[in-house]
């Protein structure tokens, strides 16, 4: 007898804008989002030349065509963040699950995160397919979407992605003025597309609340009104990781993730004055 049918649907890991951008550490959730450029002035010099200066930053950051200032709206991961999809990936390696297709959110973060996936699952074969449509809420875009790394500039810079996907939304495809029904909406659709087209279990990494708009309606729920989804949006840590499978009758049924929890404590910088 076959075995069901799973999505699995993962949470990207820590960030440097939110790690490094004083304005974020004594603001809420939602104010996050828009201040994410401070880290960015310690770490790049007038001619771009990049230096890490705390052990947490990336050593190298990828070179980009439309210029390192893009990386203010799209961030990369910390050296923890990428650590943490390391980690993720070994636990479902060990968990015996075998993904057999990954899809991604063209943010930089969420790439590296599933990079770090393939890695910790000891997973070389698979291509990493890059879908617009699996992009957060809009709405966070308040100067519009951010410029994302092109799939074949991520595959000259040796990120296993597959510069062949033909996505099922395009960047101009998706709506600045999207409601949370209609980012609801748009998530559903593209699972339900990728489910028609591939099969086995298939890897979704994405952002906080796509483990939510991608399982909901797909196991028969109602979409979250806004507030709803606010408070759901800060319950979700970095390498969250939600499971669904597909059950005799073809209907979806949420299960717990096969992943253990990843738990750690905040080490802020220490100040000797």
């Amino acid at each position: 007898m076959d075995s069901p049918r799973r999505i699995l649907v993962v949470r990207h890991g820590e960030r440097c804008d939110f790690s490094f951008s004083q304005h974020v550490k004594n603001l809420n959730f939602f104010t996050c989002y828009f201040t994410g450029i401070d880290w960015m002035k310690r770490a790049f010099d007038s001619n771009g030349k990049y230096r890490a200066f705390d052990l947490n930053l990336p050593r190298l950051v990828p070179k980009r065509k439309d210029g390192y200032q893009k990386f203010a709206n799209d961030a990369p991961l910390t050296e923890m963040g990428y650590l943490q999809a390391k980690l993720t990936g070994r636990s479902l390696l060990e968990s015996g699950i075998k993904v057999d297709h990954i899809f991604c959110s063209p943010a930089l973060r969420c790439i590296q995160t599933a990079v770090g996936l393939l890695r910790g699952m000891n997973c070389s074969k698979l291509k990493i397919n890059i879908e617009p449509g699996l992009f957060e809420w809009t709405q966070w875009c308040r100067s519009g979407l951010p410029s994302w790394m092109h799939a074949t500039e991520l595959d000259e810079i040796m990120y296993p992605v597959n510069p062949l996907y033909t996505p099922y939304l395009r960047p101009e495809d998706l709506s600045m003025k999207e409601t949370v029904a209609d980012y609801y909406d748009r998530s559903h659709k593209v699972v339900r597309e990728v489910l028609k087209k591939y099969k086995g279990t298939v890897l979704f990494v994405a952002h906080s609340a796509s483990l939510d708009t991608l399982t909901r309606r797909l196991c028969g729920r109602q979409p979250r009104n806004e507030q709803e989804f606010l408070f759901i949006l800060q319950q979700t840590p970095y390498l969250a990781c939600a499971m669904a499978k597909e059950n005799s009758n073809n209907t979806w049924s949420l299960c717990p993730p096969p992943t253990r929890p990843l738990t750690h404590s905040a080490n802020h910088s220490y100040n000797p004055q």
